[in-house]
């Protein structure tokens, strides 16, 4: 990157002035452009616009900028040829913005003292801040012709030259430092990069030789080098570049990356990844470049799964490297997750939230995967641990809830959810979620009529709530109770989302209640035909249903068949054992 030296300080300074949003109501000194008086004042005068100056920079300090731009204008009224009044009353007046009176105040100073570099510099500064780049690169040439052997003002130069592009101009001023101070490495390297971004490729390998000539032990060059070696299509120069660099310094982890994605642009991934080995190996390539490349083998496995599989082995050497920091652990998480390994994803989660537990998207990761594998024992004693760090994060006593829920604690169920919506008060949809998992618990409860009131709650809140329109006609078929309001809603659901088979069950189990038996079964066996895996329930309401069609023999096969899946009803037991329906 360019490195703008003095100008980049200059606009940093000029911001600060600017910041200042109250300084052009209080500045009150503007005042016409007028000749500066030729005759001197008295040696008194002088004194006393030398005072007024001093207690103007005081109060300068101590932020008072109204009062300093009062005392600076009456020090240059009491001696119109005190040139730093002048200056600083340009520099209060370009702080609040009057880039009009800076400038004249600036050129006033400039007048009486025309060798002071400080006012020059000044007036250049208000001509960048009112946009004439060109005047500023003037300014500058002038005060470089004027001071030859000045390196800082001939790198302020170029650095005018740079934001004006005018990289030719710029080139000349390097190579007039150069004649001055001889090789100079900051300049050189600026130099390389202006003609890498002219293109000027053949120039800029003259230069990166030279550089390395200099400072044979210097990475930085050889990179440089190796890259326009690339850019120019010399392949085999890049590569003996790179090697050099190893022969120079045998623990380079840069020589090994530059080498990795040589051989990856020459599509030879082995080799490639036998550099990255060793590169992984080394402690000084921080885990955020390792974390990069892994991530960039992630995205390139969506067309070729061997990069996952080396990304993998890439990713227990980051831990045995960085066995302390728990990014390695979720890096490699990340990317057993990819590799649906997710059992071992969630174990390199928890290590690192072992190490860090303060990262609340991780244990929100290790609670969905515990929901992925239907872990429920493990979904609450993680949202337990994680509520010991978040306790204040609602989404955790939404897992924790379902995780109680699901073991048959409903008591804590109840306790985690009403809390989680005591607290959700600005997520309207976990609010829902909530509010539905509520009338779930406070069915399970034997709480009838706290269980309807939440879903009614769910729907009041958005009637279209596909899974608390289900859950609680569901609910209502299971009572016997509605149950032409239950079809209703479930008509609904199925509205919002036709292809669910827990809806479709639920629609069939109504009809079943309604005593429609041959219009339960079709929507059963819906249910059946859109589970990939079909759970007890559907399977056990398919056998009742057959049982009330007088197809017992079938009846029993799918009640078999739940037993198999468990989680069944009550009487699942008792209707295998006597071949016979109870409810």
């Amino acid at each position: 990157m360019i490195r703008y030296a003095r100008y980049i300080v200059m606009l940093f300074f000029l911001a600060g002035l600017l910041a200042c949003s109250t300084a052009r109501d209080q500045v009150a000194t503007n005042r016409e452009t007028e000749e500066l008086p030729r005759e001197k004042v008295s040696e008194q005068e002088q004194l006393e616009s030398t005072a007024m100056l001093i207690d103007g920079i005081q109060q300068k300090l101590l932020g008072n900028l109204s009062r300093a731009a009062s005392l600076f204008n009456d020090a240059t009224l009491k001696d119109p040829h005190n040139d730093a009044a002048w200056f600083e009353l340009s520099k209060v007046h370009a702080r609040s913005g009057n880039l009009a009176n800076a400038y004249k105040y600036a050129n006033n100073a400039s007048k009486i003292d025309p060798g002071n570099q400080e006012y020059h510099l000044l007036i250049a500064d208000i001509y960048i801040l009112k946009d004439k780049m060109s005047k500023a690169v003037g300014v500058y040439e002038q005060l470089a012709r004027d001071n030859p052997e000045n390196i800082e003002l001939h790198k302020t130069l170029i650095s005018a030259y740079l934001h004006n592009d005018q990289y030719d101009e710029a080139i000349s001023v390097i190579d007039h430092i150069q004649t001055i101070t001889g090789f100079s490495r900051e300049v050189s390297i600026q130099k390389l990069r202006i003609l890498v971004s002219q293109e000027k490729f053949n120039e800029a390998i003259k230069e990166a030789e030279k550089m390395i000539g200099f400072y044979p032990e210097e990475m930085l060059f050889y990179e440089l080098l190796g890259d326009m070696y690339l850019e120019t299509g010399q392949n085999e120069k890049a590569k003996n570049t790179f090697m050099q660099m190893l022969e120079v310094d045998p623990d380079s982890h840069m020589a090994r990356l530059l080498l990795a994605d040589y051989y990856h642009q020459q599509d030879e991934p082995e080799k490639a990844y036998e550099q990255l080995v060793v590169a992984f190996r080394n402690p000084a390539l921080e885990i955020e470049g390792k974390g990069r490349i892994l991530f960039s083998y992630m995205y390139w496995s969506e067309e070729d799964p061997q990069y996952l599989h080396q990304a993998l082995k890439l990713s227990e050497l980051l831990i045995e490297t960085h066995h302390n920091d728990p990014e390695a652990f979720l890096i490699r998480g990340d990317l057993l997750q990819k590799n649906d390994q997710i059992e071992e994803a969630r174990d390199m989660y928890l290590k690192g939230a072992g190490l860090d537990p303060s990262g609340l998207t991780v244990w929100q990761q290790i609670l969905s995967i515990d929901l992925q594998l239907g872990d429920y024992d493990k979904m609450r004693a993680h949202s337990d641990m994680a509520l010991e760090y978040f306790f204040e994060q609602p989404i955790l006593f939404l897992f924790n809830g379902l995780a109680n829920m699901q073991l048959k604690d409903y008591e804590s169920a109840a306790s985690s959810l009403e809390y989680g919506l005591m607290i959700a008060v600005e997520d309207e949809d976990l609010q829902q979620d909530f509010l539905t998992m509520l009338g779930d618990t406070y069915y399970y409860l034997d709480a009838h009529e706290e269980s309807d009131r939440y879903y009614e709650k769910a729907l009041e809140k958005n009637p279209d709530n596909a899974t608390a329109l289900n859950n609680y006609s569901y609910h209502l078929a299971l009572r016997k109770e509605r149950l032409d309001e239950a079809r209703s809603m479930s008509e609904r659901s199925l509205e919002i989302d036709p292809g669910n088979a827990a809806f479709l069950d639920t629609f069939g189990w109504i009809k079943y209640q309604m005593k429609d038996y041959e219009a339960a079964k079709k929507w059963i066996s819906k249910a059946l035909e859109a589970s990939e895996k079909p759970s007890a329930a559907i399977l056990e309401h398919y056998g009742d249903v057959l049982y009330q069609l007088g197809q017992k023999e079938k009846a029993l096969r799918y009640w078999k068949k739940a037993k198999e899946e468990g989680n069944g009803s009550e009487f699942l037991d008792k209707k295998i054992e006597d071949q016979t329906l109870y409810e």
